[in-house]
């Protein structure tokens, strides 16, 4: 298996197998930091997408082909910044769990503050909760994807957790009362 390195090289001299094993190794983490500022699944699919075709035009312009990752997730970054800007909506700040309205029975409305609380947590651990709660990869994968331990991942998804049931207890207390 070639490694990132050669990968990118062989891409700067446009083979695009190479570019599309990227994008396969990369697809998951790209979706994480997107899906971290935007809420619209089509939106999110559609920046994943504009980061990857971005990121292919470009790569010519990469000096260092050890830096794809993080040239990569600068991208998909910037992308979704823009979008919220030009969408008029900021990217999600960081506080207290507000109050829900709606049928607590909903099960739509419970994804719905879930995914919130979620995008309100900060990046370093919305993406390792993300992606072993959403796309549900094991640590080991996920390890591998954010290039972290397994003390540090285990680490970041436990306070993680702790951040979002806080961020939630408002609404979990809510759904009690009803």
């Amino acid at each position: 298996m070639a490694t990132d390195r050669e990968l990118v090289l062989a891409a700067q001299g446009g083979d695009a197998g190479a570019f599309e094993d990227l994008v396969r190794q990369y697809a998951r983490v790209v979706w994480a930091t997107v899906a971290g500022s935007i809420r619209d699944r089509s939106w999110i699919e559609d920046l994943v997408q504009e980061t990857f075709l971005r990121c292919w035009k470009s790569i010519e312009q990469l000096e260092d082909a050890d830096s794809f990752r993080p040239w990569m997730l600068s991208t998909a970054r910037r992308l979704a910044f823009r979008h919220n800007e030009v969408s008029g909506r900021p990217l999600p700040p960081e506080r207290a769990p507000q109050p829900v309205d709606g049928d607590p029975e909903d099960p739509d409305e419970a994804v719905e503050v879930v995914s919130s609380a979620i995008q309100r947590l900060p990046e370093r651990y919305r993406m390792p909760i993300t992606l072993r709660y959403i796309h549900e990869l094991n640590y080991r994968k996920i390890s591998h994807e954010l290039q972290l331990s397994n003390g540090a991942l285990r680490g970041l998804l436990n306070r993680g957790v702790k951040l979002l049931k806080h961020e939630l207890q408002g609404y979990w207390r809510s759904q009690r009362e009803q």
